[in-house]
């Protein structure tokens, strides 16, 4: 156990809140430092307490050197009520590793230590080649969250805790109000706050920044002016106080004078330069393989770390963080990273991420929907590799859950994810652009469903696992990048072509054994750009629904696709050009599969001819309905039926 200098993690203020907000580690010495102060003090008070240890043994006081390099030996530490976050020196980050095994033998849950230093490549480097993506702190984005975060922040040095601490940056923002509101003091503990922002404005902490700033005033509050002021008679103090916060409410844009959590001008500046990037470290969202977008919906997981060739699974695997987090959740981390280990061989590292779903997504679709992202890094590859992991819908659990006997659910089971690779095929066949490659796999997990007559059975369960595809989801297109004529024109023309493949497949929702509405355009299809920023194609990642909607024709659909160029009208600057840029792109895709099938209509009609053939929807049969519906329908008189949806 570690040595605390100050309180302990667990001790509680008069507010309710967490003590020690700052503290410093010092993880050779497995001692920790929570006096009230700021970082550097706390290491003067390590280093104050390791020579007087020193001199009641009878040794002498440390030199300077050895002060400096016990100082150096220091890791910065920030409590909140989401746990504790290591600030890592990104050129020691052993050191900060070493700090993050004192901390876990101090914190319930390793679940509870984070990192910060997002912005940083070097510790996200580190981080991942241990498999620790999932310990790099996020900063929130849900408004509730961000106002905790806010009111968390607010600490003091050695006084009342009037600061907003950025714990990215060091620096402690003092807000028009907080300085105002201390006219409210008495004249001994005014002279104090006034003494101790003079200090602290004219120090930097060791990343470069000032210990205090005003917030929002543009550097237009003087330092030397509050240092005369708090030396000043006690007679001329409380009136050179008041011209000070007149001084502050001057500078500072009205908008920002009063603390107001329901302002978002205020609540949404004040969270920004909380959570700030370091000016001198340049962001990079590509570090993780990952386009910004997407990686924004991924929440990084524990897994495993490769130590000397050795897998060690992480022991915060199996807890659950979550209410609702069902209880095989480790059963999942499992089975997925000993697959990858087997297909990978030798790794360097690996991390594995939760997918969370698109926002368009229908939430009445049934099934099971988990969705995953692989980090691998083999150790003789030049670069990682990036693999998207989806657990197959229907499942021999899905099939437990419905009363069926595990033969039966089995059986089921491998019937699905035949019908999964063989509709990947057929829309393939006609013109789909889907990826590349695509494979099938399975991991056992114990189960736990609503059939009590197989509870704690093992099962199989089945998914699917292909590439990275490096785009942006189509629905997520910036009005920016539709403001430019071309880039907009081309991405219309795009769309329309996978429009026309999305309609010939009958790609629909399936709720409760009905056909709902079409499946497109709401997350499956990725946009990739080249080098200039500029649409290439459209790839769909995933073909779910597709061949759904197999029977009838495709008129009473046709109005449907009209949606994903009304959406985006508002954003583009050439409204009618767009829309008959998506109507060429469709047609244009419409007919080619025809002639397509046309000049081949023998492997057409026979691929699936020897799977079997059930009217009720086998994939043959639906295979067969939708070439005789590709025969006989009209590209351009269903282009023109879009062509009457869209206000123009």
């Amino acid at each position: 156990m570690a040595k605390f200098i100050g309180d302990d993690f667990s001790v509680r203020d008069e507010s309710g809140g967490f003590k020690a907000r700052v503290a410093t580690i010092f993880p050779y010495a497995k001692t920790i430092v929570t006096l009230p102060g700021i970082h550097a003090t706390q290491r003067m008070a390590f280093v104050d307490a390791l020579s007087l240890a020193r001199v009641q043994e009878g040794k002498p006081p440390l030199t300077e050197e050895e002060q400096d390099a016990a100082m150096d030996q220091a890791v910065d530490l920030f409590v909140r009520e989401q746990g504790v976050f290591i600030r890592p020196d990104p050129t020691q980050m052993d050191l900060a590793f070493a700090a993050d095994e004192v901390l876990q033998e101090e914190v319930p849950s390793k679940r509870r230590i984070k990192y910060l230093m997002l912005d940083d490549r070097r510790v996200r480097d580190s981080l991942k080649r241990r498999g620790d993506c999932w310990r790099i702190f996020l900063p929130p984005t849900a408004p509730k969250q961000i106002r905790q975060m806010i009111v968390e922040a607010k600490s003091g040095i050695a006084g009342r805790a009037i600061y907003y601490y950025s714990p990215v940056t060091g620096t402690r923002w003092l807000t028009c109000q907080s300085f105002c509101d201390l006219a409210k003091l008495d004249d001994l503990e005014l002279r104090l706050h006034i003494s101790e922002i003079a200090t602290y404005m004219a120090r930097n902490n060791d990343n470069g920044y000032p210990e205090i700033d005003f917030f929002m005033a543009d550097g237009k509050v003087k330092q030397s002016e509050l240092e005369a002021l708090a030396m000043c008679p006690a007679e001329g103090m409380r009136e050179g106080f008041g011209a000070a916060c007149l001084h502050v409410r001057q500078v500072t844009a009205a908008a920002y004078q009063q603390d107001d959590l329901d302002e978002p001008i205020w609540r949404n500046r004040m969270f920004g330069l909380l959570v700030t990037q370091r000016d001198d470290v340049v962001a990079d969202d590509q570090s993780m393989g990952l386009d910004s977008d997407f990686s924004m919906r991924v929440e990084w997981l524990p897994g495993a770390r490769i130590d000397a060739g050795e897998l060690i699974l992480d022991p915060a695997m199996d807890e659950n963080h979550r209410e609702n987090q069902a209880t095989n959740a480790s059963s999942v981390m499992r089975g997925l990273i000993f697959n990858l280990v087997q297909d990978y061989g030798d790794l360097e590292y690996i991390n594995l991420g939760s997918v969370l779903p698109s926002s368009d997504r229908n939430p009445k679709r049934g099934g099971r929907r988990e969705v995953y992202v692989a980090q691998i890094k083999q150790r003789r590859a030049s670069s990682e590799v990036l693999q998207i992991i989806r657990l197959q819908k229907w499942g021999v659990r899905e099939r437990l859950d419905q009363g069926k006997s595990l033969g039966e659910a089995m059986t089921e089971a491998e019937e699905y994810s035949q019908y999964v690779l063989d509709r990947r095929l057929a829309c393939r066949q006609l013109q789909m652009n889907v990826p590349h490659r695509q494979t099938a796999r399975k991991f056992s997990e114990k189960y736990d469903g609503s059939n009590r007559d197989y509870w704690g059975q093992y099962i199989w369960t089945p998914y699917f696992q292909r590439d990275y595809i490096g785009g942006i989801a189509t629905n997520q297109v910036s009005s920016r990048k539709l403001a430019d004529g071309a880039y907009a024109m081309t991405f219309a023309r795009l769309l329309g072509e996978a429009a026309a493949s999305n309609m010939i497949m009958g790609r629909a929702e399936m709720v409760d054994k009905t056909v709902g509405e079409i499946v497109f355009d709401v997350g499956d299809e990725i946009l990739v750009e080249d080098g200039q920023g500029m649409p290439v194609e459209i790839v769909v990642s995933d073909q779910v629904g597709s061949f759904v909607d197999w029977t009838g024709g495709l008129e009473r659909r046709a109005p449907e696709y009209a949606a994903c160029v009304v959406r985006r009208l508002g954003a583009v600057t050439m409204r009618k050009e767009f829309m008959e840029a998506f109507l060429a792109g469709f047609v244009e895709r419409f007919i080619r599969t025809q002639e397509e099938y046309n000049r081949n209509r023998r492997a057409f009609d026979t691929l699936f001819n020897h799977r079997p053939w059930n009217d009720g929807g086998s994939l043959s049969c639906r295979w067969s309905q939708t070439m005789k519906r590709l025969t006989t329908s009209d590209a351009r008189g269903l282009a023109e039926m879009i062509r009457a949806a869209i206000p123009v």
